[in-house]
């Protein structure tokens, strides 16, 4: 049987079973706090249409934004939402022209020459030494992931990955620097993503639901405070746990890429120069925006900064403004399947369907104490995470259903809410385990160097440290 055909049996069969949400008899359940739950018709529906979307994102038996699309649609028409409202949840939130921002100044950093300036000066330092390259590799994908997105620095890291392995005629699938390498082109962009907000759109989302759902805005600063920390301390476990299960052959790396200092004593472009501008004219925004807010009284949202970047980086291009140019760089599908996962979000939330799902999801980890809690709910995310083929999907389900449980019960403040919900937030943008679960992880696992079986086990593994980390981040530095 065809992955098409097979792929929509496994669709049919799902479906199938996802209406008897719409009329088989469901228990209720209890929350932590007591109350009662019991699913009515708006409940019923909207658990309906996430078990649609997820069951389709996880299959990828039609494109996401489709699924997306269609899973909004389906919101009025059984009911569970109105569609004015389902639009709304979507398309105000602070998430989308962030997204937008963020896009353009990636796209610069590609089209200006810049992304392969820095290629090019990592590959100079690498030099003979097997593992100093994966450790490098690492570091500079999740650096880069930082400041661009996880997609844009793997874009950037994994040529360079190949550039090496080629070059040294490293053999695709037996060789162990191959493994080791092409993996930290995958692991270094994902775990630098959970460092900021413009690291991954699902950390993005997550801050969304935060503000829209529970009412906690989370500045940049207050994400990377806690974020950053915990990226710091998982570095050196992924580079032990890479050359440690696939330890580079010892003369691995006896060719040296040629003409990689060519261009070192080149100057930087008009159009480099406006991309670094338009980077610290963002960053600037970003850090900055505690100060702004006391001096105008007004909120400074994360999207501002990106908006203001881009716009820097736009009007400084040696060619001027190309608006065609600017519309290519923008993802449409991207963009669509964020608005549609708020609008999903939105809806979960607002009905009984949210605090039910998170009663049966959660309910045993959230009265734990506070580290272990932390610890369960961040390696939960990063398991349940290997159901789906994006970040952004994974966020629009899980988040939503977790903030319903937490929000708005007795006694807890914003900081409570924010250092419960924290570790499930950044975990969704690490998908260390199945290489299919993240088209980050794809663009290095299409090499043919290592299978899918290669990165689980060291994925696995990692889950130990990673978990630990954001565990230990989010009860130490979220203080109120």
């Amino acid at each position: 049987m065809s992955h098409k055909k097979s792929s929509i049996l496994i669709v049919a069969i799902g479906l199938a079973l996802l209406s008897l949400v719409l009329v088989a008899p469901l228990p209720g359940v209890s929350t932590p706090s007591g109350e009662e739950i019991v699913l009515d018709w708006r409940g019923r529906a909207s658990l309906f249409v996430l078990g649609f979307a997820a069951l389709l994102w996880a299959t990828e038996a039609l494109p996401v934004a489709f699924t997306g699309l269609a899973a909004v649609a389906l919101l009025p028409l059984l009911g569970a939402m109105q569609w004015d409202q389902a639009v709304r949840a979507g398309l105000t939130s602070d998430a989308i022209p962030f997204l937008v921002g963020i896009m353009i100044t990636s796209e610069a950093i590609g089209s200006s020459g810049l992304a392969d300036r820095m290629s090019r000066a990592i590959a100079a330092r690498v030099g003979n030494h097997p593992k100093t390259a994966v450790f490098i590799l690492l570091v500079t994908g999740a650096a880069l992931s930082m400041c661009i997105g996880n997609l844009s620095a793997a874009a950037v890291v994994t040529p360079l990955g190949l550039a090496l392995l080629e070059a040294n005629r490293a053999p695709k699938g037996r060789s162990n620097l191959g493994k080791a390498v092409m993996i930290a082109c995958a692991w270094g962009p994902l775990i630098g993503a959970v460092a900021t907000p413009a690291g991954s759109t699902s950390n993005v989302l997550a801050m969304g639901f935060l503000s829209e759902l529970a009412g906690v805005n989370i500045s940049f600063l207050q994400w990377m405070a806690v974020a950053f920390p915990a990226v710091l301390v998982m570095i050196v476990p992924a580079w032990a746990i890479l050359v440690t299960m696939y330890p580079p052959e010892p003369d691995a790396l006896g060719a040296c890429m040629a003409d990689e200092r060519t261009d070192a004593g080149r100057t930087l472009s008009r159009d480099e120069w406006s991309v670094v501008a338009g980077t610290v004219a963002m960053w600037g925004m970003w850090l900055g925006a505690g100060i702004l807010e006391r001096a105008t009284g007004m909120r400074v949202s994360p999207s501002l900064g990106a908006i203001l970047g881009a716009l820097v980086t736009l009007s400084l291009r040696s060619g001027g403004i190309n608006w065609a140019d600017v519309e290519s760089s923008l993802s449409m599908g991207t963009i669509i399947t964020v608005a549609s996962g708020l609008s999903l979000g939105s809806a979960i939330h607002g009905s009984t369907a949210g605090k039910w799902l998170a009663s049966i999801l959660f309910s045993p980890i959230i009265g734990m104490p506070l580290f272990p809690r932390a610890l369960l709910l961040a390696a939960s995310i990063c398991l349940l995470k290997t159901m789906f083929s994006s970040n952004t999907a994974t966020a629009a389900i899980l988040m939503p259903v977790l903030i319903s449980l937490v929000a708005g019960q007795p006694g807890q403040d914003s900081i409570e809410v924010w250092q419960l919900v924290a570790p499930a937030a950044m975990a969704t943008s690490l998908s260390t385990i199945l290489a299919t679960s993240s088209p980050t992880s794809l663009l290095a696992y299409r090499s043919g160097y290592f299978t899918t079986a290669d990165m689980a086990r060291a994925g696995l593994l990692f889950l130990i440290p990673a978990s630990v980390s954001l565990a230990a981040a989010c009860v130490l530095l979220i203080r109120a």
